[in-house]
């Protein structure tokens, strides 16, 4: 298998536009795989089980004190994953059908580039895909293609080489007491083995704008950031050690 595509998602509504956009790819080398609680496995099976095949990803239980379940469901998809490359797409977006064509060639030509893509945030859905333009990327310079920092890869569609995640152990779940930012300590660790990090402006998303979960998000940001600032002073120190969250699953 070339490319995993992995989605972690509490929103089954979010994610039939995904499965109509892989349906349409023009590289037909990959595997699905979307992680959620086991409690959402029908409402999601009811939406896309018909538009495309998919492999189901149950999210560990959340731990007591825990905010978020997202790094450790990340890890499971990581870890059930068997693709030479790893290419997050989050729910309730819409890309274009040559997006995993451009970062199987961005990986090809450099095994140690991390891709990441652009993309503007839109009201609602016309005719299959989000319009009416209300936030745009800061990060669009009008470059092209260009380096960037470790911090300012998203998720939301971004490539990872399977043996960059594996090297490192993934995702640190400790950010789960928190909201955000834990898969930039991650490419930072990435980062200390060689790997670089790059925006490809012509790779362009449309995310369909939604509201935070809940209203605690910024208190647990905050808790996210203050654990980020300790590891990433162990990182520049050489101090932080590789995690063992996906032993087993190389």
């Amino acid at each position: 298998m070339k490319i995993s595509v992995i989605t972690p998602s509490v929103r089954p509504e979010g994610l039939r536009i995904v499965a109509k956009c892989l349906n349409n790819q023009t590289f037909t080398d990959f595997e699905w795989l979307i992680g959620a609680p086991q409690e959402l496995f029908i409402p999601i099976d009811r939406r896309i089980g018909h538009d495309f095949e998919y492999i189901f990803v149950p999210e560990p239980e959340k731990r007591i004190g825990d905010y978020y379940n997202l790094n450790k469901c990340w890890n499971s998809l990581f870890k059930a994953s068997s693709g030479e490359l790893l290419v997050s797409i989050v729910d309730m977006l819409w890309f274009p059908a040559d997006t995993l064509q451009r970062l199987w060639s961005h990986f090809e030509v450099n095994p140690k580039a991390c891709i990441g893509a652009i993309g503007n945030q839109y009201s609602k859905v016309e005719n299959g895909k989000p319009e009416h333009q209300i936030w745009q990327d800061p990060r669009i310079k009008g470059k092209g293609f260009y380096e960037i920092s470790p911090m300012d890869l998203e998720l939301c569609i971004a490539s990872l080489p399977r043996k960059a995640v594996f090297g490192v152990g993934g995702v640190d779940e400790n950010f789960d007491k928190g909201a955000a930012v834990s898969e930039k300590e991650m490419c930072l660790r990435m980062e200390r083995f060689g790997y670089k990090f790059y925006l490809d402006e012509s790779i362009e998303y449309r995310a369909l704008y939604h509201p935070r979960l809940s209203k605690e998000w910024d208190e647990k940001y905050t808790i996210a950031c203050n654990l980020f600032n300790i590891f990433a002073e162990d990182i520049k120190a050489g101090i932080r050690k590789k995690l063992n969250y996906l032993e087993g699953g190389e």
